[in-house]
């Protein structure tokens, strides 16, 4: 069984019917039967629903309280925050964001090869995006 880690835009294209990727999103949740992400990812989910109005924001709540109920969520704990930050001031010259660095440096640990992202950082740091 392939362990997949879960980026934000696998969630935000599963809570967001109106979003472009969503069909996608849900055969992939479909498709897979366990994942990991982590809690950075989660905060940055809720972050991009925080100004959709009521009905998007709780189901964005919803969304993230399953996954914490049915999912490894893993926290990001000082020790994780500071490899990402050394991450991400390593590479100035990519564009990746600091959830981006953490989820990159977890998934180095965790031996998990595959992403479920539309993010082409991923990509450049040598993972294999899955996305539909």
């Amino acid at each position: 069984m392939t362990t997949y880690f879960a980026d934000s835009w696998f969630f935000i294209a599963l809570i967001d019917r109106q979003d472009a990727h969503h069909r996608r999103a849900i055969r992939l949740a479909e498709a897979t039967e366990f994942f990991v992400t982590s809690d950075a990812v989660l905060t940055e989910v809720l972050n991009y629903f925080c100004d959709d109005g009521a009905h998007s924001r709780l189901a964005a709540v919803e969304a993230v309280r399953r996954t914490l109920r049915q999912f490894s969520v893993v926290s990001t704990n000082r020790a994780l925050f500071k490899r990402a930050v050394d991450r991400y001031a390593a590479r100035p010259d990519k564009q990746f964001s600091l959830t981006d660095c953490v989820s990159m440096v977890l998934m180095e640990d965790l031996a998990i090869t595959h992403v479920l992202t539309n993010d082409h950082h991923f990509t450049q740091a040598g993972f294999t995006i899955v996305n539909g």
